[in-house]
């Protein structure tokens, strides 16, 4: 009998073990219930523009709870059952149907616009696909903290995203309609990942951002789109923050200098210059990088030698008359370098005045000179301003490597 027991109260204890996990999909909300969204856009709300949010979160002509005024969200979701499949054709999707659906709404913060704008959706938003956050560059001058909070506090919102600052209204850049797309998230998406690989810009996602601008040393930075004609999307440059506020944007080579002082591989950009000691002008691309960064006090300051070492391609030149020989590409390796260390400490120059380090020389302070960190230096806002006066030497060396096929 005491056996029979065991084994009956065996067979209860593992039927309750079992029993939570056959409660799995208690909350389960299908795919077709869901408004998922692929880009959101933020833009400054304009006067009158009030009048279209509802009562979702607050009460109608109170008074406003922040300052800086409203902003208008604006969102693309995708539609079920149009967006396309494959490569070609149409994927199923009927001619002049749209793959998305583009709305937007006004609030004082993201939450409470993204809540008016959920009053008038059927289905629930959801950010567990959103592939990029398009800031206009008003709003981001103003300010992004309760964007910051937000997207930090949202679960569904992954650290892969891309967040990105608009030269322009930030809505015009998510409703561009490209040729080479159907879905418009999907090709500026792609925009930017292939910008990535060819190494025309740094891998600097939404979480990427967050952890440089908690960072006591350093500061964030973001691409910087700029909306052209036939819907074309320029990589701009890099719009860079001091804490949430942005402070400047540099312009598209000087990604290049950003990602070489900081070892960003591979090297994807060219310059044009001129044949020592000629008019012929000729193309040169960096193909990979190396770079090192010390720091040091000396007389009481820090001191920062960025050493970068650049190898590259000779690509073209204009003139076939002139030859190409080790003298020659000597004086243009020497000429590319004095060149670009100009154009290193010029950029370097360009943060120190806006006290952005984008760098990070104040992390390699913290991390090789605690001591000096913490007697002198201590908090962001005081490393902000004595960034402004640090003594920056710029050591570059340039190697050209490939000069392609020629003739003698």
């Amino acid at each position: 009998m005491i056996n029979v027991w065991q084994n009956r109260i065996k067979r209860i204890l593992v039927f309750l073990l079992l029993l939570p996990m056959l409660t799995g999909c208690w909350d389960r909300l299908e795919i077709e219930d869901r408004a998922v969204v692929l880009a959101i856009a933020i833009d400054e709300a304009k006067p009158g523009e009030e009048k279209e949010s509802s009562n979702a979160t607050h009460i109608i002509n109170s008074t406003p709870v922040q300052k800086r005024g409203l902003i208008r969200t604006t969102v693309q979701i995708a539609v079920p059952g149009r967006i396309p499949l494959g490569t070609g054709g149409t994927g199923g999707v009927p001619a002049g149907q749209k793959p998305v659906w583009v709305l937007s709404s006004v609030g004082e913060t993201i939450d409470d616009s993204l809540m008016n704008l959920q009053q008038q959706l059927a289905d629930r938003l959801f950010f567990g696909h959103l592939r990029i956050i398009v800031v206009s560059e008003a709003v981001a001058r103003k300010g992004i903290q309760n964007e910051n909070d937000f997207f930090r506090r949202q679960p569904q919102v992954r650290r892969t995203v891309w967040m990105v600052v608009s030269k322009g209204k930030a809505s015009e850049i998510i409703k561009a309609t490209p040729q080479l797309e159907r879905v418009p998230t999907l090709y500026l998406v792609a925009t930017l990942d292939h910008a990535r690989e060819m190494g025309k810009l740094p891998n600097y996602f939404l979480g990427v951002f967050f952890s440089a601008s908690s960072a006591k040393g350093q500061e964030g930075a973001v691409p910087y789109l700029e909306l052209k004609k036939e819907s074309n999307i320029e990589i701009a440059g890099l719009a860079y923050f001091k804490g949430d506020k942005m402070e400047g944007a540099t312009n598209a080579l000087q990604i290049g200098h950003f990602m070489a002082m900081k070892q960003i591989n591979p090297g994807g950009y060219s310059v044009l210059q001129q044949m020592p000691g000629s008019e012929t002008a000729v193309i040169f691309q960096s193909t990979h990088r190396k770079a090192k960064i010390i720091t040091e006090i000396k007389n009481g300051k820090v001191h920062v030698t960025v050493m970068s070492q650049i190898e590259g391609d000779f690509r073209e030149k204009s003139d076939e008359k002139v030859s190409i020989t080790k003298e020659n590409i000597k004086k243009l390796e020497d000429k590319i370098e004095k060149d670009a260390t100009i154009g290193f400490e010029k950029l370097i120059q360009q943060t120190q005045k806006d006290g952005c380090d984008i760098f990070g020389f104040g992390e390699y302070v913290r991390a090789y000179q605690p001591a000096y960190w913490n007697r002198e230096i201590k908090s962001k806002k005081q490393w902000e301003e004595m960034y402004k006066e640090i003594s920056v030497d710029v050591k570059l060396h340039v190697k050209i490597r490939r000069i392609g096929t020629k003739t003698k």
